[in-house]
């Protein structure tokens, strides 16, 4: 498995990863729609996409998002269910941890739903703490989580 920040070729994959998850667990809202296929132009504005790879398929990939203030947000996190326990997940989100720390960020941040129990267990293992819910950007939140770096 190869751990590789954002290439195009891998768009689609980023698009399906994340919607798969989506569907099954809740619905697409339209900024999941919007972030999804803004990718680049987020990237553009200072985030990042890695991706784990195997056999030139994309099977994990995890988004960071500057939101100011040295604030960044760890979103759009999933894993083809094919390959997981294969710790494919952990590493795009370490990658992601990573690039934020490097590009100045004091605190990570993510908003979530408790029903995502593999994400729940990976995020309090990496350090993330449960605190009041301050960003209610989607329908499906019920938890809120933050580390600082």
């Amino acid at each position: 498995m190869e751990i590789i920040a954002y290439r195009e070729k891998y768009k689609k994959d980023f698009i399906e990863l994340n919607l798969v998850w989506l569907k099954k667990y809740f619905k697409v809202e339209p900024q999941d729609t919007e972030m999804l296929n803004g990718v680049e132009d987020l990237i553009a504005k200072g985030a990042a996409v890695y991706f784990a790879v195997e056999q030139d398929r994309a099977v994990a990939t995890c988004m960071v998002v500057p939101r100011g203030g040295n604030v960044w947000e760890i979103c759009k996190l999933a894993t083809d269910e094919r390959c997981m326990g294969k710790g494919a997940g952990s590493a795009v989100l370490r990658a992601c941890m990573d690039h934020a720390k490097a590009h100045g960020a004091k605190k990570l941040m993510i908003v979530s739903n408790t029903v995502l129990s593999a994400a729940m267990h990976l995020y309090k293992k990496v350090g993330f703490k449960e605190v009041p819910i301050d960003n209610m950007e989607y329908e499906r939140v019920n938890i809120q989580l933050e580390m600082s770096v």
